[in-house]
């Protein structure tokens, strides 16, 4: 496969889910190279300028890369555009479940330190009713997000109507950047975004969350946590950034940076874990004796599962761009 038949093949499969890409570049190749060498034929001049351009006829011919995915795909891609639309769908796949499981954890520990006796029919209530809101806020700001970087951008889905809609498409259309390394890109980017906020929970009051009548206020985070804990809580925040910053310059995820990502993740949640079972952490007010242990375990919970959810993402992106 030439090179430019492999951007080709990129600039189409690039439009589709993840888990049809590799049979879909493996038969949209085959093709190529049949066509090709049929054309070819018997030709004496099999020279490879005179391949190049016949190879060049062939892919223009199959025409918009885009127009072709969609007669791959198995539904519409108009919601985002063609070109954000994956990175749209890992947003959803991904953040969303993040964003729920925070905003159960946050409701289960305010109404445990709110309701000495807490009523389950109570605690379900309230936690389905936040958690809805807030993953219809989440899935709103993602949107909003994506759509106007995928406006402003160029080679955008306006972009690509508006060539369509100028004449016929031509090889010189081609989009030659790598779909992958975007895509990294913007993961990563999204990810720096993430461990911004987590670096900012010491700060937060809250009157943010409608709840500082609990404690006039202040913190979640306990003010008189050592800043020991605090100065080794933001210097893990610092190495993940590090990752990510990383993965950003060189848009790539090569295995040696996703197992040290994958370390300071668990040596993070280690950390964390030592941190809450060893001394109260969250502000005092919003801790209810009688169910002080329960807070602590479904915290440490919520901590591993969210670190287990982002390994399973690492590798994913790694196995994917393997292909």
């Amino acid at each position: 496969m030439s090179a430019l038949t492999e951007i080709y093949v990129d600039n189409v499969t690039r439009h589709l889910p993840e888990e049809s890409r590799p049979d879909i570049a493996a038969e949209i190749t085959a093709t190529i190279d049949d066509m090709v060498y049929a054309r070819l034929g018997e030709d004496a001049d099999s020279s490879p300028d005179h391949t190049a351009t016949v190879e060049r006829e062939v892919l223009e011919e199959l025409g918009d890369p885009v127009a072709l995915s969609r007669e791959y795909s198995n539904s519409p891609q108009h919601f985002i555009g063609p070109k954000s639309y994956p990175l749209f769908l890992w947003s959803l796949r991904w953040i969303l479940p993040a964003v729920g499981l925070l905003a159960i954890l946050t409701n289960v520990v305010v109404t445990l330190a709110t309701s000495p006796d807490v009523q389950i029919g109570e605690l379900i209530g309230k936690t389905v009713g936040s958690t809805v809101t807030a993953l219809l806020t989440a899935f709103a700001v993602i949107t909003i997000i994506i759509g106007l970087g995928d406006r402003s951008s160029d080679g955008g889905a306006a972009e690509t109507m508006r060539k369509r809609k100028s004449g016929t498409w031509t090889i010189d259309d081609l989009d030659r950047r790598d779909s992958h390394s975007r895509q990294i890109r913007a993961e990563a980017g999204l990810g720096l975004v993430f461990i911004v906020a987590l670096a900012a929970i010491p700060f937060i009051p809250t009157t943010l969350l409608y709840v500082g009548h609990l404690n006039n206020g202040e913190t979640f985070i306990n003010p008189d946590l050592g800043v020991g804990w605090l100065v080794g809580y933001w210097a893990f925040l610092a190495l993940m950034a590090a990752v990510e910053i990383i993965k950003f310059t060189t848009a790539s995820a090569k295995p040696a940076v996703a197992l040290i990502g994958g370390i300071v993740d668990v040596a993070m949640a280690v950390f964390l874990t030592i941190a809450l079972l060893t001394q109260p952490v969250l502000h005092l007010e919003l801790t209810n004796t009688a169910n002080a242990d329960i807070q602590q375990i479904i915290t440490v919970i919520a901590i591993w599962t969210i670190v287990i959810w982002d390994q399973v993402s690492t590798w994913r992106i790694y196995r994917r761009n393997r292909r």
